[in-house]
């Protein structure tokens, strides 16, 4: 249950939407920004079935009923779920929601709510158009809720429009020790609780292709990149990338990966088992400018992030890294 899973990783959360619950007093838009992972969009859910379940246990949504599952399988007709997660929101969208928003409600309970999730993926153009609808939402029964992980991408008006609800990320320790429960690898749960704050997410991202070959691409350049850099170049170009829908991804995870590792040579830490504790323990005991990889590391993934051409950010990391070495 939702409720649940606030009450124990979210408490501040949980007791201020709680409160405008039980007093049926809601702000017209929310605004629920904190680290990737965190259970933002859960929330939301969550508190729109609160706006309107008829079968309700201790003034809450019971979460088990048609209206309430409708809710979370995103049929609610009076519910607009726009994802910023896979592709930029755009003005039309915004613009497809105020129309939308315009008509009659077509549930019986009256209420209208809409959920943007990243919302800081939105285009300039959307971002101001949704400024206006803010400050001029039609009707008290209409609901915002805003998801951001950085909100500082948002516009300084469209925050100041909204109340404020920080999720904090729970520590890496307790995902870690979750995952190991849920039956991860120690490493893969190591990994992973540094990568993504949910660990359901986590144990779903350990089966996927790009979590997988990420792994074994990251393992094939640490124990080569002080070695035979090139020999990792010519495997990688060869052997992994090829496939246009999945190649970012992997590139992404292979990178986020390669990051954990060299902050824990950095910092001494001991890792987990596997090829992780026996490569942080060898690089550790050479003299190798590991900050300075890092920060080639970092501008790798920004590029990635902004849709560079995979193959030139990978030949260009290389040679800056063979530069430092």
């Amino acid at each position: 249950m939702i409720r649940d899973k606030l009450q124990e990783t979210q408490p501040i959360v949980y007791q201020t939407l709680s409160n405008a619950i039980k007093n049926r007093k809601f702000a017209h838009a929310y605004l629920f920004t904190g680290v990737k992972g965190t259970p933002k969009k859960e929330a939301a859910l969550w508190f729109a079935q609160n706006l309107i379940c008829e079968h309700t246990e201790d003034g809450f949504a019971c979460e088990l009923c048609d209206e309430c599952r409708r809710i979370t399988e995103n049929t609610y007709a009076d519910l607009i779920y726009l994802d910023g997660n896979d592709a930029t929101i755009k003005k039309d969208s915004i613009l497809h929601l105020q129309e939308q928003f315009s008509k009659t409600a077509l549930e019986k309970s009256g209420k209208k709510f809409y959920i943007l999730d990243m919302a800081e993926n939105a285009t300039t153009e959307a971002l101001n158009s949704l400024l206006k609808f803010l400050e001029e939402p039609n009707g008290q029964d209409t609901q915002a809720i805003l998801i951001v992980d950085s909100i500082d991408r948002l516009l300084p008006t469209i925050i100041s429009r909204c109340q404020i609800i920080p999720f904090k990320p729970l520590n890496v320790e307790h995902y870690y020790e979750s995952g190991l429960d849920s039956g991860l690898s120690s490493l893969d749960s190591y990994v992973l609780s540094h990568i993504v704050k949910d660990v359901d997410y986590m144990k779903e991202m350990s089966e996927t292709e790009e979590y997988q070959t990420g792994m074994v691409v990251a393992e094939r350049f640490v124990s080569l990149f002080d070695v035979d850099i090139h020999r990792f170049l010519v495997w990688f170009e060869t052997e992994v990338l090829g496939n246009k829908d999945k190649d970012k991804d992997i590139v992404k995870m292979f990178l986020e990966i390669l990051l954990i590792f060299f902050r824990d040579v950095v910092s001494n830490k001991e890792s987990q088992t596997g090829w992780f504790e026996r490569e942080v323990n060898r690089v550790a005991n050479k003299n190798i400018a590991i900050e300075k990889i890092l920060l080639i590391l970092l501008e790798s993934k920004d590029k990635c992030n902004r849709s560079y051409n995979l193959q030139l950010v990978i030949e260009q990391m290389i040679y800056e890294i063979k530069e430092v070495m």
